[in-house]
């Protein structure tokens, strides 16, 4: 994912300070969702009541999500669809959790159930932050 960062308050020229262009893997995604709500529909968010109105920080991590789990148990129910009594697979990894995570932006929301979330580079211009993009997708 590729964002404009900018200050979380106004800076002396009456906007938001710009501060860069920042590349974050959502390592092991297994679902994602953007758009709804943005900052001023937040405190409808299911999740407000319980810190999100604090926003210490834009990337928060749900403790005991339930939407984690649903999508870990519609994960184990295919696995033992297709795989039937050979479903060591699963439960090799039946420990593996997946957080969910919800990042903040002015104008939208994003959340993702992965491994993990790693900001990769903090570049000056959208065009760095591409570049850099375009040369791990050529490593694949």
């Amino acid at each position: 994912m590729l964002f404009f960062a900018v200050s979380k308050t106004i800076s002396e020229t009456g906007f938001l300070k710009d501060l860069g262009v920042a590349v974050v893997e959502c390592k092991g995604c297994s679902m994602s969702k953007f758009g709804y709500p943005n900052d001023e529909g937040r405190p409808e968010h299911p999740f407000y009541e319980f810190g999100m109105q604090e926003e210490l920080s834009n990337i928060l991590e749900v403790v005991g999500s339930p939407w984690a789990k649903e999508v870990q148990l519609q994960q184990k129910i295919s696995i033992e669809r297709i795989w039937g009594a050979r479903s060591t697979v699963w439960e090799a990894s039946d420990n593996r959790y997946q957080k969910h995570f919800i990042l903040l932006f002015k104008e939208q929301t994003f959340e993702c159930i992965a491994d993990d979330i790693v900001v990769r580079l903090f570049a000056k211009s959208f065009s760095e932050a591409f570049t850099y993009v375009h040369k791990r997708l050529d490593e694949h």
